[in-house]
């Protein structure tokens, strides 16, 4: 049968469908047949977030505690899900939903720097932003085409500049427009 024939069938057996909202995530359907009777049954529909399910704040309470007790993402969405608990818009609790309550709440899991804040007597690209009060793509751009000619850092990756008055003054000079370029930076010896 092609697809316009089932909905034909369909159409002259259904009397009509009738929808209700039973609570945020759910939905009451009830089919009305031809003849009398009557279907009845209920859906899990999505939500925009898992705090407007009906269980949504003692699954963000249970989620917390667990993820403060050190227990991974993967560990607490299973749990949850055999909890009878779900996501905003899966009929399970992901590992990305559980990760995503822990940063709003600042649960942070084994977290530490990549990288120290500080090299002493360099700049990184977000100290040398702040000093100059550009946004920080205003300086990775101008290394992307070759404006700020610099190499990175053997140690550990990262463009490092040096933390002089000289330098500062050349990045001025850029910003104002008075230098299209900038190459031979001075090393913080210098």
């Amino acid at each position: 049968m092609t697809r316009e024939r089932k909905k034909a069938l369909l159409r002259s057996l259904i009397d009509k469908v009738v929808l209700r909202r039973v609570a945020a995530e759910r939905i009451g359907i009830r089919i009305v047949w031809r003849g009398g009777e009557i279907s009845a049954l209920e859906i899990e529909v999505a939500v925009s977030t898992h705090r407007a399910l009906a269980r949504g704040a003692e699954m963000e309470a249970r989620l917390l505690a667990l993820a403060r007790q050190g227990v991974d993402d993967a560990t607490i969405a299973a749990q949850l899900t055999r909890e009878g608990y779900r996501s905003a818009r899966r009929g399970r609790v992901s590992a990305d939903t559980v990760r995503h309550v822990r940063h709003q709440h600042r649960v942070l899991r084994d977290w530490r720097r990549a990288h120290p804040r500080h090299v002493p007597g360099r700049l990184t690209m977000a100290e040398l932003a702040r000093r100059l009060k550009v946004p920080r793509d205003w300086l990775e751009r101008r290394v992307r085409d070759g404006t700020i000619a610099v190499a990175r850092d053997a140690a550990d990756g990262r463009f490092l500049f040096p933390d002089t008055d000289a330098t500062l003054a050349r990045f001025e000079a850029l910003k104002a427009g008075l230098v299209d370029h900038l190459d031979d930076l001075p090393s913080p010896d210098r």
